[in-house]
């Protein structure tokens, strides 16, 4: 069964363009990784959030997928400079 994700990230205001671009250049990384369906980011500069969306052929590809991008350290970077904890949920797709 297919796997979709639905993030919302909220960077401290003063990091959000950072946010953004690092955010932009993660996508195209995620949608070359195995498994990965599409993958897209939204961005809202009136509410300082981004949202990242995610399609995935299995729940087993998506987790390898977030090993992946914990080893590397990405998903520390982003954290350190947010004001609240990203909204983090996942959803089987029929």
């Amino acid at each position: 069964m297919k796997e979709a994700v639905i993030a919302v990230v909220y960077p401290d205001i003063d990091t959000f363009d950072e946010h953004v671009e690092a955010v932009l250049n993660m996508v195209p990384e995620t949608r070359c990784f195995p498994g990965c369906i599409e993958a897209h980011a939204g961005i809202n500069r009136t509410r300082f959030e981004i949202v990242v969306f995610h399609l995935w052929e299995s729940n087993d590809h998506l987790e390898r997928y977030l090993v992946w991008r914990a080893d590397r350290g990405d998903l520390d970077a982003r954290s350190a400079t947010m004001r609240r904890e990203q909204d983090f949920r996942t959803f089987s797709v029929p």
